[in-house]
């Protein structure tokens, strides 16, 4: 991964470019349909990658690293565009939400 910085109007962040790995695993939907949607967790503030940095960061309590039991702290995701897609086909949506 590189860690690259984002610069945002009340703060200064980071987020990561990602590199072909060999043990990377994608997945592809093509017959998602418009009734149907994909939920991926992008991060996550417990996991394992970040104990203490968010403490530092943002001054957020965090657990021991032994208690931790999530699984990945970040997912990988992208898009792309589709040869295969109708002409008329409609734009991809994202919505991003925070809890």
């Amino acid at each position: 991964l590189i860690v690259f910085e984002i610069r945002y109007a009340d703060r200064v962040g980071e987020n990561y470019f990602a590199t072909h790995q060999p043990q990377h695993a994608w997945w592809y939907f093509p017959n998602l349909t418009r009734d149907e949607c994909l939920l991926i967790k992008c991060w996550d503030s417990r996991g394992k990658d970040f104990v203490g940095r968010m403490e530092t960061m943002h001054g957020w309590e965090q657990p021991d690293a032994a208690s931790i039991v999530v699984p990945a702290t970040f997912s990988l995701h992208s898009g792309f565009e589709d040869p295969l897609a109708r002409a008329d086909a409609p734009e991809r949506e994202s919505i991003e939400v925070r809890t």
